[in-house]
């Protein structure tokens, strides 16, 4: 089964690794254990991911 919860410790490739998935009345997955992530963690990649996307953004802007 196809999904999209990449912190659900289920999750692997795009796809949930159960056998078997139960969904309640609303199609949402039962199964659903959610990773947390320490907060610190969490700050420290968005900045990350922020500065790769402006400096990917200026690369773009270079090359018009």
């Amino acid at each position: 089964m196809t999904c999209e919860n990449r912190l659900c410790v289920y999750w692997k490739q795009n796809a949930c690794a159960l056998r078997e998935v139960h969904l309640d009345g609303q199609g949402s997955c039962t199964d659903c254990i959610i990773v947390e992530l320490p907060e610190e963690l969490l700050e420290r990649k968005r900045a990350a991911l922020l500065r790769e996307l402006d400096r990917r953004w200026r690369k773009l802007e270079g090359e018009t």
